[in-house]
């Protein structure tokens, strides 16, 4: 056999061809002649370009100065054939990487609350600079508390993340503190030695007719008219005996409760129910809730559409509505057993709490402040109103332990459905220190079905 009938031979006969396109390709590019075919083009004309590449043309490259000025769309002899130069070196950019993604050195990427930036670093590595707020939603404190089994479960909420902490306690409570007068406001006792208290309640039990109703204060420092407008609507179907089983409007208190108040801002207690009391609401079907859902919708200070004092319409043409009312506000003793007798025989009541940071992440359980936050920086605290519906025993735990059932308004997505068990007791985050019942301003017609309210 000779060397040119060899097998080896054929074979690199048969791979020449393949091998010469294979270089070409790569050469061609950067060697073929363009602009010297086609010359070179004074300013920007969009018709002086040329097949790019050589080989195979996919797209176009440009002979005009105009090409020049962001050096993409060039054709690699321009810089030596027109200008009489060299071309310029290719900018290289440095990468910083975020869970598998590469970010150029300059952008930035948003990690929780903080804004992150990609620049250089010492001996040409890349890293991220990033912001050092405290975020609302805590991924170390968080996993403390889970570690430490205290309890109650904590976790992310989506609506929560990319918060910080201080929007958190700005937008999502929005309870004035109790003054020193109003907590002043004699008790009432309810004789609580005299009944027979169950171990558990839910008041939604007892009175089918109240409105399950979890609703979403949004970015609206709004509690205080949530609270409050929830407890009065649960008072009236109670007293009512189901005929009035409507929601009260939020929205009227925040937008047309003005003196001493602050809308969007945050609002006293004991103003809301004056308020209810002396002019009355509307329900939510006339005068839906819109503030903290959107910047859009956020409705300022005093942008009440409620028009005249004694007026029944609605914000929406054609539309009205009755005017609900109140009696005045009444507080009950600190004791829990009396604060239980009031939900017994009366129905749900509004309490106003010292909300901690670690509260916006409560899953499940029985809540307590956990003081997970260890640095200064990652603590605050606020005011904040819900609504107390029960109370019980949790017993998952081995030891029992009691609590309070309360309704949020932070959404259903948040909590145990939109509620959260706190515990019972010992005054936790002052959840006793200042609970309020009232009557709603109903007779004997308006409980029969035979009237309706002014």
């Amino acid at each position: 056999m000779t060397r040119l009938s060899s097998p080896g031979y054929q074979a690199s006969l048969f791979l020449l061809p393949i091998l010469l396109v294979i270089l070409l390709l790569c050469v061609a590019p950067s060697t073929a002649r363009y602009c010297e075919e086609r010359e070179c083009c004074i300013g920007r004309d969009d018709d002086c370009h040329m097949p790019y590449p050589a080989l195979l043309p996919s797209t176009r490259c440009y002979c005009d100065q105009f090409c020049n000025r962001t050096q993409t769309d060039c054709c690699p002899d321009f810089w030596g054939y027109c200008l009489g130069i060299e071309p310029p070196v290719p900018i290289v950019k440095g990468t910083c990487c975020h869970d598998g993604q590469d970010i150029e050195e300059g952008k930035s990427i948003k990690v929780n609350c903080n804004r992150c930036y990609c620049k250089k670093l010492l001996y040409g590595f890349y890293g991220f600079d990033c912001e050092a707020k405290v975020c609302l939603v805590q991924p170390e404190v968080a996993e403390r508390v889970n570690v430490n089994e205290i309890g109650w479960t904590a976790g992310n909420y989506s609506e929560f993340w990319g918060m910080t902490l201080a929007e958190g306690f700005q937008f999502r409570l929005g309870t004035m503190k109790p003054t020193a007068a109003v907590k002043a406001m004699n008790e009432i006792q309810m004789d609580a030695a005299s009944l027979d208290i169950p171990e558990e309640f839910d008041a939604r039990d007892k009175w089918p007719s109240l409105r399950d109703e979890v609703l979403n204060q949004g970015d609206c420092a709004s509690s205080w008219a949530l609270s409050t407008a929830s407890v009065a609507s649960d008072r009236l179907a109670i007293q009512s005996n189901g005929t009035i089983a409507m929601a009260l409007s939020p929205q009227h208190l925040l937008s047309c409760n003005i003196r001493r108040q602050q809308g969007c801002h945050g609002g006293h207690l004991d103003r809301a129910w004056w308020y209810l009391r002396k002019k009355g609401v509307v329900t939510t079907d006339c005068y839906p809730y819109k503030s903290g859902m959107s910047f859009d919708m956020k409705m300022d200070k005093g942008s009440c559409y409620i028009r005249g004092e004694q007026s029944n319409s609605c914000p929406k043409e054609r539309q009205t509505s009755d005017r609900y009312f109140s009696t005045p506000p009444y507080r009950i003793s600190e004791d829990e057993e009396e604060i239980k007798a009031e939900i017994l025989m009366n129905g749900p009541v509004q309490a106003a709490f010292h909300v901690q940071e670690d509260f916006f992440m409560y899953k499940f359980g029985v809540y307590k402040h956990s003081k997970m936050a260890t640095k200064d920086e990652q603590k605050a605290s606020g005011w904040h109103s819900v609504k107390l519906l029960g109370w019980g025993v949790d017993k998952s735990q081995g030891k029992p332990i009691k609590y309070w059932l309360a309704a949020n308004s932070w959404g259903k997505g948040w909590g145990e459905d939109g509620h959260f068990r706190i515990l019972r007791g010992k005054n936790e985050c002052q959840i006793e220190s200042f609970v309020v019942g009232v009557w709603g301003k109903v007779d004997s017609d308006m409980i029969n079905g035979n009237s309706v309210p002014v």
